[in-house]
């Protein structure tokens, strides 16, 4: 079943989890407007300061960072290849954000959980000496090459794509909790991703009830607390950077898919 917001709608050099990270002091010179959708080339993302704020089990900026900053191959590339196991682990804990959110997103997260499991079998099935899926652009080539884009509805492309999509509303969620107004509530943040983002890829019944659901969403207060557990002033500079690596991601991935003319698969 779709989700309620469904998302299938026509070298880190070194470093260790646990060690200290550096920032560079040119990785964070602008950030692109709610609005913006054209791909661009972006500053590359070293490792920031390490938190020691976090939430056992439960969503944790340090743990989503942690992951996709390892996806990026080529961290100073904007094109830089995906590695798949490591944008999976790390979209895995950006769901826990989900459970936070109310039941309208549960729906959400069980349909990117389902999806999550059809990359991983690809990867897991990836045993050969070459691998095919080790990386999100060698899959996606692999299927390009022997026809599997057209004739497997559950394809590694298509589903990674519905994902992809969903990524970007998340980010702009995400930032526009530490970017807009204090005036500007949860429901107001959240329906200008979604205007941004995935409303363009749903009817008009999804988009209804979509704004309609995002009136029960939890106050920008308690969200705050799940995101710097009462140390948002610490975090905060940490936060724009998980928020920049996840762009990244979702930017290298889109320009690729830009240039195999996919972004509109069915």
């Amino acid at each position: 079943m779709d989700a309620i917001i469904p998302v299938d709608t026509p070298e880190i050099n070194g470093t260790g989890l646990n060690q200290p990270f550096r920032l560079r002091t040119d990785s964070i010179t602008r950030s692109s407007s709610i609005g913006e959708r054209e791909p661009r080339s972006v500053d590359a993302i070293e490792p920031v300061v390490k938190t020691t704020y976090s939430s056992s089990g439960g969503f944790d900026v340090l743990s989503v960072y942690q992951s996709f900053i390892t996806a990026l191959k080529e961290s100073q590339n904007p094109k830089s290849p995906i590695g798949t196991q490591e944008y999976i682990n790390g979209y895995r804990e950006l769901s826990k954000f989900f459970d936070q959110l109310g039941i309208v997103f549960k729906f959400v997260k069980d349909d990117v959980v389902q999806k999550l499991a059809i990359l991983q079998d690809f990867v897991d099935k990836d045993k050969g000496d070459i691998k095919h899926f080790d990386t999100i652009q060698k899959a996606i080539d692999y299927e390009t090459a022997n026809n599997l884009i057209k004739t497997n509805s559950n394809n590694f492309a298509r589903t990674l794509l519905r994902l992809h999509r969903a990524l970007i509303f998340i980010e702009e969620f995400l930032r526009g909790l530490s970017d807009r107004p204090t005036s500007d509530g949860t429901a107001t943040i959240a329906a200008s991703a979604y205007d941004s983002t995935l409303y363009h890829h749903h009817g008009f019944l999804i988009r209804t009830t979509v704004k309609v659901g995002f009136h029960a969403l939890p106050s920008r207060k308690q969200l705050e607390e799940v995101i710097f557990h009462g140390h948002k002033l610490e975090m905060i500079e940490q936060y724009k950077i998980f928020i920049k690596t996840i762009k990244q991601i979702y930017d290298s991935i889109e320009i690729y898919y830009a240039e195999k003319n996919y972004l509109q698969l069915p």
